[in-house]
């Protein structure tokens, strides 16, 4: 491992930003990987990864929602007062506004965009919650990946992000030469 980027080492704003090989070892992701980024395209490992991470989450919301249906479905018929109607059509409604937020999540993984965000980079979050830092935005990342970042990194970057705010892959934004 280079040492020149160590856990809480922090560079000047003046500094050259890290080569992509670097950001590579640090981060962990493929040239092949920052290409599929840069054009708005998960690879299939990332795919799977995404899939992998987000199946648990999808399968237990569709038990809920299931339950819930049923629940519902087994009181109607004793919902015989204005209170008791009341109270189910709202119960109704907060199972359909489940029943969408669960759609879009799984419209999510199954159809997922990779954005960018451009800025400078430090370590965020803590060791129960590592997180990345990259403009306003905060990324989160593998907690052994985090442990060797420095408290910032020189220079700008972009930063390459699926649905689930996870950081994909970073290349430096190259600076402009002064006169």
């Amino acid at each position: 491992m280079n040492t020149d980027f160590l856990p809480g080492k922090s560079f000047s704003a003046n500094e050259h930003p890290l080569p992509v090989t670097a950001l590579s070892e640090l981060f962990g992701f493929s040239p092949e990987a920052l290409e599929a980024n840069r054009a708005g395209r998960l690879t299939d490992e990332q795919r799977q990864d995404l899939f992998y991470h987000s199946v648990g989450y999808l399968v237990r919301g569709l038990v809920m929602l299931v339950l819930s249906l049923t629940l519902i479905a087994s009181v109607t018929p004793l919902a015989r007062t204005p209170l008791n109607q009341t109270l189910l059509a709202i119960a109704c409604v907060a199972l359909l506004a489940l029943g969408g937020s669960w759609l879009i999540a799984a419209y999510r993984v199954v159809r997922p965009q990779v954005q960018a965000v451009s800025g400078a980079v430090q370590q965020a979050g803590d060791p129960a919650h590592p997180a990345l830092a990259v403009g306003t935005v905060i990324l989160r990342v593998p907690y052994r990946r985090w442990k060797r970042l420095p408290v910032t990194l020189p220079g700008e970057y972009r930063a390459y992000y699926g649905p689930t705010r996870s950081l994909l892959s970073i290349e430096p934004i190259p600076q402009e030469i002064a006169p």
